[in-house]
């Protein structure tokens, strides 16, 4: 069995407005696995949520050998955290919403698996060119869709905030989910929308620039903070470096990462 390898870096922060973090990420680097979470503002327990997500994915996926995981076993686990939510609301907030987007990358054989339920967004970099690989489940995507507005439109639309699903809300979720080839020195970015709130994609690029993840990731980190950071924001990199076997991946002793934000306070 061929294992992908490769390198993440992730960084959070609460933003400069907000008192409280409401987004969660985690990176299973043994499984080739990243999630981030962002938790619904103006909903109950938006931090309980985002956490809540990403503690069940991480949970479930730990059940299955590195070998054996497969993009079904992620959208079973997706499912589970928005059944606990669910149930987490009735009993604790009177049946009020907890929601929450999650957002996924899974890396294996020669292929990047992106899932998602809401508008945290996944980008690739490739040969210096930034594609946007999710497509944001939100009101401003569908008046789009619809001929309604233009995408030069959308930028600053008063319904830009709304989503038309997460996580927690409904009984029943659907998650969308992208395939395609990877290829050696591709990197991904998987963020909440507290950074493409603050950043164009032109902006994303050019912090995607250095060699270093760690440095593009400080340098996202910086710029949407000096301009206000108006939400929380999280953003993982990953880059993928090359493939190994299993043996060479044991005697490398690949350890989940725990990420410590950056300017916490």
């Amino acid at each position: 069995m061929i294992n992908n390898l490769s390198t993440s870096y992730a960084i959070t922060h609460r933003g400069a407005v907000r008192q409280l973090n409401e987004d969660a990420h985690v990176e299973i680097n043994s499984h080739n696995l990243w999630v981030v979470a962002d938790g619904m503002g103006g909903h109950e327990a938006g931090d309980i949520a985002s956490q809540l997500v990403v503690d069940v994915i991480k949970g479930r996926i730990k059940e299955f050998a590195v070998d054996e995981l497969c993009v079904s076993h992620i959208k079973e686990a997706i499912k589970d955290a928005n059944k606990q939510l669910n149930e987490f609301s009735a009993q604790h907030l009177g049946s009020k919403t907890a929601g929450s987007t999650v957002i996924a990358l899974f890396l294996k054989n020669n292929t990047y698996n992106i899932l998602w339920v809401g508008d945290s967004r996944a980008y690739m970099l490739r040969d210096n060119v930034l594609n946007q690989i999710s497509r944001d489940h939100s009101q401003v995507n569908d008046l789009i869709d619809e001929g309604v507005i233009t995408k030069d439109e959308a930028d600053g639309h008063p319904l830009s905030n709304v989503i038309t699903r997460a996580v927690g809300v409904t009984d029943e979720i659907d998650i969308d989910v992208v395939q395609d080839t990877v290829e050696a020195g591709d990197i991904f970015l998987l963020c909440s929308d507290g950074l493409t709130g603050e950043l164009s994609d032109e902006d994303i690029r050019l912090s995607l620039e250095p060699n270093s993840i760690i440095d593009s990731g400080m340098a996202l980190m910086h710029s949407s903070l000096v301009r206000g950071a108006r939400d929380n924001v999280t953003c993982i990199l990953v880059r993928y470096e090359q493939e190994c076997d299993k043996e060479t991946l044991r005697a490398l002793n690949i350890q989940d990462e725990a990420t410590i934000p950056l300017f916490s306070k």
